[in-house]
């Protein structure tokens, strides 16, 4: 086929269409074609009546098909004349002219095999995971390091436990601050989406709430039975500030006060805050890069090492696995959030007030 010229060139005009200009060259009597007149069958470019002295029926259709003409298959008896939906550019594979083609040039084919591009389940979430580990990371450093500083006030000011007790508040506050700050920033700022790409909204949060409780109270049973049996096996838990907090409730002597701001922290702060990043932003990315079960997956084994707890990693990362497939069947925060507060109100009960753990 020879090399199309391009629209607007000065060469001699089309015959049939003084002006149009000049796109190609019939093969067989070399008349120069305009791209009303130009017909593409087998890779070069005819004029109507050539290719029709070769036996290729043509129909009224071509010309506004983009001067293409369909191809019969291999075999086909003399005249075939396939139906309009089998149109074909120069040869397989079938497509249709991609936007802002135009017919005075040659559309190359999709390359065989074709493999077509992911589908993007969360549309407003172009953001990525490093995006999402960097914002963790910057919130941790931050947060670690201000805290290190105010502890070192506290415990000059307060008795031991009230000290652990207003650390654990402090801290879980500031990591959240600046968790939000960025995420909120990635979101608004940077990428330009909405807060609704989060799962931040009113639409169906009823039944998110109401899915749940309905999957929280089983995902629980099952975190607290994995629990359970990693304690049976390696002893106490008890290695982490919170843990220690909650055991000193449960031995009396810590103030209704400060019991209060353990319970905002754990019930309220948490499963706001760690919802909206974990699942509303991370979620989302892990989403659209990989299939349903792989993603949540690895959303829970992330959201367990975000804890940097070895004896709750288990129970973590089945807690954050459940809390995914809430949020994936309802798309709102509503229902991981109380799923989420469910569970920590209840291990914090359990522990607390029963003393199971």
């Amino acid at each position: 086929m020879e090399t199309p010229c391009p629209p607007g060139s000065t060469r001699p005009e089309c015959a049939e269409h003084p002006s149009a200009p000049v796109v190609a060259r019939c093969v067989s009597c070399h008349r120069l074609l305009c791209s009303m007149c130009r017909l593409v069958y087998g890779n070069r470019n005819y004029c109507r009546s050539c290719l029709s002295s070769q036996g290729v029926a043509t129909q009224s259709g071509a010309q506004h098909f983009h001067g293409y003409v369909p191809l019969p298959p291999p075999g086909a008896p003399h005249g075939y004349q396939p139906p309009p939906a089998d149109w074909r550019y120069g040869g397989p594979p079938q497509h249709p002219p991609p936007p802002g083609y135009h017919p005075g040039y040659q559309y190359p084919p999709i390359p065989l095999p074709y493999k077509p591009a992911r589908e993007i389940v969360f549309p407003g979430a172009p953001w990525g995971v490093g995006e999402a580990a960097i914002i963790f990371a910057i919130a941790y450093v931050a947060a670690s390091a201000i805290s290190f500083f105010v502890y070192q006030v506290l415990k000059n000011t307060f008795t031991t436990t009230t000290a652990a007790f207003l650390l654990i508040f402090f801290s879980s506050v500031v990591l959240y601050s600046f968790l939000l700050a960025g995420t909120f920033y990635s979101v608004k700022v940077r990428h330009r989406s909405t807060l609704t790409a989060l799962g931040l909204k009113l639409d169906g949060l009823g039944k998110g709430i109401g899915l749940g409780f309905a999957i929280g109270i089983p995902l629980f049973v099952a975190a607290i039975f994995v629990a359970y049996v990693i304690q049976k096996i390696v002893g106490p838990t008890t290695t982490d500030q919170v843990s220690k907090s909650v055991n000193k409730i449960a031995s009396g002597g810590v103030n209704a006060g400060l019991i209060a701001l353990l319970v905002i922290t754990l019930v309220v702060l948490a499963p706001i805050c760690e919802e909206i990043f974990f699942r509303g932003y991370l979620y989302p990315a892990l989403r659209n890069r990989m299939n349903r079960q792989p993603a949540m997956v690895l959303n829970g084994l992330l959201f367990a090492a975000a804890h940097f707890e070895l004896i709750g990693f288990v129970p973590r990362a089945v807690l954050g696995y459940g809390l995914c497939y809430i949020y994936e069947r309802n798309r709102t925060l509503g229902g991981s959030i109380t799923g989420h507060a469910l569970y920590n109100g209840l291990v914090l009960l359990l522990s607390a007030v029963f003393q199971v753990f």
